[in-house]
């Protein structure tokens, strides 16, 4: 993350998400944001700003807030340019939560239970799929003409 204020920003909604007595809306996009709309955010910024305490702390105290978090990270399609940034933060603070998640026998079923329209592991494995061909993202456009 290039500056202080969105590693803090950043840490902040990492906090929340341990704190808030209430679970998060899933319509809350101001909120849901804050995790990916930062143009600089790196792998190394996740690891370090998002620690295993809290992600069992998440999962074992605000578990809807934790299956939000990932049910939000896979809703991306193919990005556009703006896009491209935030289908990267998806993914990497995804990876960086799924194995936590794995590590307790409660959570394992947690992907292969409904969510309207698909299954969570399905919208997961659709929204990877999605992104392994989309165009300038992870394979060459093929352009014709001049």
């Amino acid at each position: 993350m290039g500056s202080t204020d969105s590693k803090l920003n950043f840490r902040k909604a990492v906090i929340q998400l341990t704190t808030k007595t209430q679970p998060v809306e899933a319509t809350d996009d101001a909120f849901w944001d804050q995790f990916w709309a930062d143009t600089t955010t790196t792998v190394q910024d996740v690891f370090a700003l998002v620690p295993a305490a809290e992600i069992r702390a998440v999962r074992e105290e605000s578990p809807s807030n934790l299956a939000t978090l990932c049910y939000k990270g896979a809703e991306s399609g193919c990005p556009s340019e703006k896009e491209k940034q935030a289908v990267l933060n998806c993914t990497r603070i995804l990876s960086r939560i799924l194995p936590y998640i794995f590590e307790d026998q409660d959570w394992r079923g947690f992907f292969w239970s409904t969510v309207p329209g698909a299954g969570r592991a399905g919208s997961l494995l659709l929204a990877l799929a999605d992104l392994l061909f989309c165009p300038d993202f992870t394979v060459h456009s093929h352009k014709r003409g001049p």
